[in-house]
């Protein structure tokens, strides 16, 4: 039984897979390189995700930035920009002469 220091394993029978690690080196190590190759490529796979969070932010904020100097560049041209109608004179219009036919109106 377990001594009263020894609390009960979360995986059921895992004493006896260790009893057969410990009894076959050659299966041992293949778990040791595994497991070493898996911690590597985790640990590279967040080295790199934290990499591309940063660059991610670094563009979010670019971005944002630009968004806010276009909306201010519109505005400023906005401002400059001359309007799109030409103003209307009424005393030009009161002496203009009418058109003689309707496609001179229209056109």
């Amino acid at each position: 039984m377990l001594a009263a220091n020894e609390e009960v394993p979360a995986v059921p029978g895992i004493f006896d897979v260790l009893r057969y690690l410990e009894n076959e080196p050659v299966m041992l190590n293949a778990l040791q390189e595994f497991m070493n190759m898996r911690q590597q490529r985790d640990s590279l796979l967040n080295a790199r995700l934290t990499e591309v969070e940063g660059r991610l932010a670094e563009y979010e904020g670019r971005n944002a930035q630009q968004e806010m100097g276009e909306e201010q560049d519109e505005e400023e041209v906005d401002k400059r920009s001359a309007p799109q109608e030409p103003e209307f004179n009424i005393e030009d219009a009161e002496w203009a002469p009418l058109p003689e036919n309707d496609d001179e109106a229209i056109g």
